[in-house]
This record gives structure tokens, sequence and C-alpha cells, in this order.
């Protein structure tokens, strides 16, 4: 093994030990101050339980959030402890004058999001021919089943707070890095890996897979972080909007 490769592996291991940490440290930050927990559920309860949210729906709408502002607060002790480790700005993923204009970018995005969408049907349809197929996450099924004010939390969770939270942290940060430090493609798989295994989905790992490399592409592509937030948004407002019509079929039928 060349000392070029020990140095990308290397760098790419300490990558994933900070991250990992850094978020683990976020989930601390929310469950271990007393009142924090508390007063996310009761954000929670203020904005979307009108009426009151049931405990039960609004257990699980907390637990839908805290991952991405886990996510949030661990994007930000990940920034602030990388800096320290490597005094300086982090330079741009593409240098400003290679960027295309924006609406080269947009028209960019929407390529990705198509991408994302054909991507992840048609793993869904050959996991299903190999016999394994794809399931959502409980926990959303749960919440687009009660409808109502607990639909309302997710909705907000899934198309605000995921988009922000985890394109700055997986994208904006640990790719960023791994790119910069050890090249494009361990930067891209590394992040997309971490991105499939912080959502804890077994029977989703291969299409969070994809998108995470999805979502790298379309900021490589563009060298804007928006158009990345922009592919996740889209791709979880397609995802909802296709759980709720089967919902409503369903009830119809």
């Amino acid at each position: 093994m060349s000392a070029a490769v020990r140095d990308r592996i290397a760098v790419v291991t300490s990558e994933i030990v900070m991250a990992i940490g850094c978020f683990a440290a976020g989930l601390l930050v929310i469950l271990g101050i007393p009142g924090v927990a508390d007063g996310l559920r009761a954000a929670i309860q203020a904005l979307f339980g009108r009426p009151v949210l049931p405990p039960d729906q609004a257990k699980v709408a907390l637990s839908l959030a805290l991952t991405p502002i886990a996510t949030l607060v661990g994007a930000l002790l990940y920034d602030r402890f990388t800096r320290a480790l490597d005094p300086g700005p982090l330079p741009p993923l593409v240098p400003a004058a290679q960027q295309p204009r924006l609406p080269r970018a947009a028209t960019i995005s929407l390529v990705y999001l198509g991408a994302a969408v054909v991507g992840s049907y048609a793993l869904g349809f050959l996991m299903q021919l190999l016999g394994a197929p794809i399931a959502e996450q409980p926990l959303v099924l749960e919440l687009v089943a009660a409808g109502g004010s607990a639909l309302s939390s997710l909705v907000f969770s899934a198309l605000l707070l995921a988009p922000l939270g985890e394109e700055l942290f997986f994208r904006g940060l640990v790719f960023r890095r791994i790119a910069h430090r050890a090249g494009m493609w361990p930067g891209l798989v590394t992040s997309a890996l971490l991105f499939a295994v912080f959502h804890g989905n077994i029977h989703g790992l291969v299409v969070y897979l994809w998108l995470g490399l999805v979502f790298a592409g379309v900021y490589v592509a563009t060298g804007r972080l928006v158009c990345a937030v922009a592919v996740h948004f889209g791709n979880n407002a397609i995802t909802l909007l296709t759980l709720m019509t089967e919902r409503a079929t369903g009830g119809a039928g």
C-alpha cells in the first residue's frame, strides 16, 4: 500500500470519527441538558398541536425532529472542532469563477432531482425483485397515517429541518473537508455512507446511499450548497406526496 493511499485512509477515518463524535455530542446536548427536550416538545405542540397532539404522536414527532436538530448542532460542533485543528477557512468545493450561473445551476438541480427520484424507484423495484423490499421509516408512516397536526410536524421536519441540517453537515462540511484533504471520490463515498447509516433505516440503506451520492453530485456540479438543499427538499416533498397519496387511495378503497 502506497503512502498516498495510507494518508487518504487516515484522513477518511479521522473525519468519520469526528463526524460521529460531533453528531453524538449534538444528541447529548439536546437530550442531556435539562429542559432542552421538553422545550422542543413544547415548541412542537405550539406549532402543530392544534388540536393538541396526543402524547404518543407528540413523542413520535419529537423523535423525528431530534435527528435533524442534532445534526445541526453536530454540524456547528464539527465546524468549530475542525477549525481548531486546521486554522483558516475551508476552501470552497468549486471556485466561484467556475460555478455555473443561477439559471444553469437551477437546471442542473432539476436534473439531479429527477435522478434522485427515478433512481430511488428503480432501486426499490430491484430490491423488491431480489426479495428484500425497501421500507419507509415506521415513524414517518405513523405520522402520515395520523394526518392533521401530526402530519404537519412531519412536513416541517422533512422539508425544512432535514434538508438544512443534513446538507450542512454531510455535504457542506464532511464531504467538503474529505474532498479537500483526500480527494473528490473518497469524499463522495464517505459522506454518502455516513448519510445512509445515520438515518438508521436498514431497509432503506441502499436508497439513502444513492441519495447521498446524488446530493453530493449536485453540489459538485454547481458548487452551491443551496442546490443540494433544494434537491433534498424536492426529493422529500415528492416522497411525502407519494405517501399521502397512497394513504388517501388506501383510505378511499
